[in-house]
């Protein structure tokens, strides 16, 4: 029994997930009540998305069979974090090291948990147990450099990834995590070196893929600055940056209320707004924006995903078409309309990314039906201006109730973000 065990082991080990799963339904049809066969049926059956519910099954009724067993729990955990219940997967390695304290890959994975849950403190410090535990624990050193280069501390994660990578310069997630201390520390072309050949040591890294795709685009100094911009929230708890973003919004309400006392504030109150909803877009579609860039790049364009992709399709095709308007509302004269055609389709890249960008698929639902809705307000009102005879007031009105149903979404979005990291 002991040697279909290591079968099994070996099968998962080289991504054979299939005859991993037919292995370990045949010692299931011998004894039903075996918890290690369902823990690992749970993990070859999680390597599917679509069978991410199956997969939580089985590894819940391992849990059940034999409560006292660290693994059962451990593989719970995983299990519950690719689903994206973050707080539930802690949960469960919690109880996992309890059971078993002395394993350095359940302290690894409760630091990776932190890490998806932005607790970079809880993350590093999940790390260092599990060091002291196996000062060689790939996965531990690792995380140990990331959520040093996430809490600001450049210095120490530069150093860090350059000792991981003198004990295992073959391990992809070693360069993938030098990658990123460089890239925090402004070495970007040093960056894409590293994440380079972090791709030619395994090519699906998701890691190393994203690294690679943030250093091409620090290239460009507006995108440097955005990626700045981003690793600097990244350090804030979720509930900041939340709170950031919404009190610029109210910061713009009191200058309004403002305005009419001191009426020397009225010309800024525009220039403050646009500059407001630039930022608030380029918030959420920076990265859009440019990988729709990155698919005219020599080497950018192989490492988008098929989602990334259509995303890139749907922002070029918005892109192209507020171009359109405004070539077309130039040669017609139209020229006070070359704000309003520039605005509605710039705004309209940002539902598409939030929809391409939430947590669960319920959610991309929610934000995509919320943003089909928002986007036909103007729409009507061209309509009741231009075929029902309508006023110039409403079509405005209509087009202010987008631009604020907009930054309205953000906020959703954002608390979905924070509230699905929650767990």
């Amino acid at each position: 029994m002991n040697s279909q065990y290591s079968r099994i082991e070996l099968l998962l080990s080289q991504g054979r997930h299939e005859l991993a799963e037919r292995e370990t339904r045949q010692l299931l049809g011998q004894d039903p009540d075996d918890a290690l066969a369902h823990s690992l049926l749970s993990i070859c059956i999680a390597n599917d998305a679509n069978r991410q519910d199956e997969a939580t099954r089985e590894a819940q009724m391992a849990v059940a069979i034999e409560p006292d067993s660290a693994f059962s729990h451990y593989v719970l955990s995983q299990v519950l974090a690719n689903a994206n219940q973050l707080t539930e997967a802690y949960r469960s390695i919690q109880e996992a090291i309890s059971l078993d304290p002395y394993d350095a890959d359940y302290f690894a994975h409760a630091s990776m948990i932190r890490l998806q849950q932005r607790n970079w403190e809880d993350s590093l410090k999940h790390a260092e147990q599990g060091l002291s535990i196996n000062p060689e624990c790939n996965d531990c050193n690792n995380l140990r450099t990331i959520a040093l280069e996430r809490l600001g501390r450049t210095g120490d994660a530069v150093v860090s990834a350059e000792e991981n990578l003198k004990n295992a310069p073959d391990n992809s997630y070693a360069h993938s995590a030098h990658g990123y201390a460089l890239l925090n520390d402004g070495k970007h072309r040093e960056a894409q070196v590293a994440f380079r050949e972090a791709l030619r040591l395994d090519p699906n890294n998701p890691m190393a893929r994203s690294g690679m795709m943030d250093a091409i685009s620090s290239k460009n100094v507006l995108f440097r600055m955005m990626n700045r911009y981003e690793r600097w929230m990244s350090r804030l708890a979720i509930k900041y940056q939340f709170a950031l973003i919404v009190g610029a919004w109210l910061l713009i309400q009191v200058l309004a209320r403002v305005e009419s006392q001191q009426p020397w504030i009225g010309p800024l109150i525009p220039v403050i707004i646009m500059a407001y909803i630039c930022f608030a877009v380029l918030t959420w579609t920076s990265d859009s924006i440019f990988n729709t860039l990155l698919r005219f790049h020599s080497f950018g364009r192989h490492l988008l995903i098929p989602k990334q992709i259509w995303r890139s399709n749907l922002i070029a095709s918005f892109l192209i078409s507020g171009l359109s308007g405004i070539l077309y509302c130039g040669a017609m004269g139209l020229w006070g309309m070359i704000p309003g055609v520039f605005f509605y389709w710039t705004l309209l890249c940002v539902p598409v990314t939030m929809a391409f960008g939430m947590p669960t698929i319920n959610q991309s639902l929610l934000i995509a039906t919320i943003g089909l809705g928002v986007a036909l307000l103007p729409v009507y009102g061209v309509i009741n201006y231009t075929l029902m005879g309508g006023t110039p007031a409403f079509f405005v009105q209509t087009f202010n109730l987008f631009t604020w149903g907009i930054i309205l979404m953000q906020v959703l979005g954002g608390s979905l973000v924070a509230k699905s990291a929650r767990g």
